[in-house]
């Protein structure tokens, strides 16, 4: 009888282990994780610090904003000297980014170079002119529309029918939004007087405060300038003579709540979102992309209560004019100018 039990007692051993054995299997199999999908990763280079409060930073918080909206892995570095613009776009392509965004039309002759080796890669340069084949795209403003949309402000603004707008260095980009100013101005107040210059600087601000003093001085009661920091002595010079003025790239209007009517926009955190969503959807070929209105990286701000100082049917007319740029139909009708970059 033992040896009998003993042989039941070992056959049911047998038969839970094996039971065992076969749930653990299963359980393996069950555990076994999907594998991920992979993140569609991106890379930035910028010649500047992320918190420059301008060019940089504006550029560092689109690509943060990206990689919340898009759920991408995302990449950076700061403060890139040109001897090391190379290496360093190598080094992400080497890792197997998807997309390189060299921020400056700086980093154009070493994408150039970088970019023929990884053509799964996208390489994309803001701001620069040049495109090459399989994967190297530029985006710029289309700058016309960010003056135009100034200048149509002004001339509704003004009374005194005499306005003016500063340019900083005179590169294409800066003369195209000077030239879309003065034609914005002119096409809602044909009666306007246009005053413009350059301060051949970024960053004298007593000189653009001295040459906003010499158009006022002239009856100019709107001012507007395009030149990064000197813009700031621009808004002084309008709110120490008590005239009006138009913000700039950025909403300007905590510079001087009083004297900032509004302010043209060119986000560049809004074109960094544009980049990535367009290449991500596959549509980032070679080639030179200008984005405004129409690809919402160009607009007005808010007037902040400011539009309570238009004269009747203003907000009219800009809404008209919105919609003229964002269908083509100012541009197709020789009101909005050309680009020098648009063929």
């Amino acid at each position: 009888m033992k040896y009998i039990s003993k042989i039941l007692m070992i056959g049911l051993l047998g038969i839970f282990l094996l039971g065992c054995g076969t749930q653990g299997g299963g359980g393996a199999k069950t555990s076994k994780e999907e594998p991920k999908e992979k993140k569609f990763r991106v890379a930035m280079v910028l010649t500047g610090p992320i918190n420059d409060a301008g060019w940089n930073e504006s550029a560092y918080k689109g690509l943060m904003e990206a990689q919340k909206k898009f759920n991408i892995e995302t990449a950076y570095t700061e403060n890139v000297p040109q001897p090391d613009f190379e290496s360093v776009i190598r080094d992400y392509a080497d890792k197997g980014y998807n997309l390189i965004i060299a921020h400056g039309f700086e980093f154009t002759d070493a994408v150039k170079a970088v970019s023929p080796s990884f053509p799964k890669t996208i390489f994309a340069v803001v701001n620069g002119n040049s495109f090459q084949e399989p994967n190297m795209v530029s985006y710029r403003f289309n700058t016309p529309e960010t003056g135009f949309l100034a200048g149509t402000v002004a001339g509704l603004v003004t009374k005194s029918n005499v306005v003016g707008m500063i340019g900083g260095m005179k590169f294409p980009h800066i003369v195209d939004s000077l030239k879309g100013f003065e034609a914005g101005a002119k096409y809602v107040n044909p009666k306007v007087k246009v005053l413009t210059g350059y301060t051949e600087s970024w960053t004298d601000i007593p000189k653009g405060k001295e040459m906003a003093m010499a158009m006022i001085e002239q009856g100019a009661d709107v001012v507007c300038a395009n030149a990064n920091q000197v813009g700031l002595g621009v808004i002084d010079a309008a709110k120490q003579k008590k005239i009006k003025a138009i913000g700039y790239i950025d909403d300007q209007y905590n510079v001087a709540p009083e004297t900032v009517v509004v302010s043209a926009i060119q986000s560049v955190q809004d074109m960094m979102l544009h980049i990535i969503d367009q290449a991500m959807k596959g549509q980032a070929k070679p080639g030179l992309y200008l984005l405004g209105h129409k690809e919402g990286v160009i607009r007005l701000s808010s007037f902040h209560g400011h539009e309570k100082e238009l004269p009747p049917s203003a907000m009219d007319k800009i809404n008209e004019v919105l919609n003229g740029i964002k269908d083509g139909s100012l541009k197709a009708k020789g009101i909005l100018p050309k680009s020098t970059f648009e063929k």
